[in-house]
């Protein structure tokens, strides 16, 4: 069973909220590009072992992981009784050949080595069982699950180590034997000990480049037209509440200038002070945590993104967000 949702990584989140209020450039595109390709390939991963089944395992998705002085990211760990399956996830595509521990792809060779990434994160999985005095083995897989992926070695290691997209229902299979008991529950609960923050993001947004303002949900149309409580976008016609679009603000927030607290005035300079001063900090106080420092007021932002708020929110709106799909 899955023990966490699978969220966008907070890079991910900035290139998106990025992409709304600027021109990316060439390097941001591909970033935003391959970010996205391999989320997608995730999600795909998840769906199919979600048809599969997964009762009879615990799995802990998109985490990072201290182990001594270091911090592993991780796409996939599949616990169960006795053993713990590291899963790395690839959605690549192409031809791509293995050779003298070596990556190619179209005859150009590769920096990065999705097995190398593999065996150091199963390295870790090792060091904390090794910490924890448990005892279970460790495994896993390179998980490709591009549909036009193709791969020539003559590494056994590297075969047994690997799974293809028409591989993963039979190699997801392979955990209906499994059994969770209270030592995969302890083992569960040894490795979220062990979870960190994301170390290595450090991106920020240059507020000159960026278009403030408010932007519609659907169209992402910043031509907006404003009503007491509610816009309503001039070019498709949705219609969002104040509060929709000060979360969506919120979160954009967070990712542009990552691991900085919001103020009353970032918002409103954000949102080219659209909604008042007054509805601004009462929306603060709901949805953020307030940080007291002498006479200087902060906040952090409560939630994740804002689709976490955006869902509870609308169970009891008085002013309805109005989105045709």
């Amino acid at each position: 069973m899955f023990l966490n949702k699978r969220l966008m990584s907070p890079e991910f989140l900035y290139y998106k909220a990025l992409e709304k209020r600027t021109e990316l450039d060439f390097e941001e595109r591909r970033n935003l590009y391959n970010i996205q390709k391999g989320f997608d390939g995730e999600c795909l991963y998840d769906k199919i072992f979600d048809e599969i089944g997964h009762e009879s395992v615990y799995i802990l998705r998109n985490l990072y992981l201290k182990a001594g002085k270091s911090i592993t990211q991780f796409d996939s760990i599949v616990i169960s009784m006795d053993r713990v399956a590291v899963n790395e996830i690839k959605n690549y595509s192409g031809d791509y050949h293995y050779e003298n521990n070596t990556w190619y792809r179209n005859g150009k060779q590769l920096k990065d080595n999705a097995h190398i990434q593999l065996s150091r994160a199963k390295g870790k999985i090792i060091q904390l069982r090794d910490e924890a005095g448990l005892h279970f083995n460790v495994e896993g897989a390179v998980i490709f699950t591009g549909d036009d992926f193709r791969l020539t070695t003559e590494s056994d290691h590297i075969w047994s180590e690997t799974v293809i997209r028409n591989q993963l229902r039979n190699y997801f299979r392979q955990f209906k034997d499994d059994r969770i008991s209270d030592k995969a529950k302890s083992i569960v609960r040894h490795i979220k000990n062990a979870i960190a923050e994301n170390p290595y993001f450090e991106e920020k947004a240059d507020l000159s480049r960026l278009q403030r303002g408010l932007y519609c949900g659907k169209c992402e149309s910043f031509d907006l037209r404003k009503g007491r409580f509610q816009f309503t976008c001039a070019s498709c016609g949705a219609i969002e509440s104040n509060e929709t679009h000060l979360l969506r603000a919120m979160s954009d927030h967070k990712f542009l200038f990552y691991n900085q607290p919001i103020t009353k005035q970032s918002i409103l300079h954000l949102i080219d002070n659209q909604i008042s001063e007054d509805v601004v900090y009462r929306f603060l106080k709901k949805h953020c945590h307030i940080n007291l420092m002498g006479k200087k007021t902060t906040y952090t932002f409560k939630y994740y993104d804002w689709e976490e708020p955006i869902a509870e929110i609308k169970q009891n709106q008085r002013y309805k967000d109005k989105i045709e799909s």
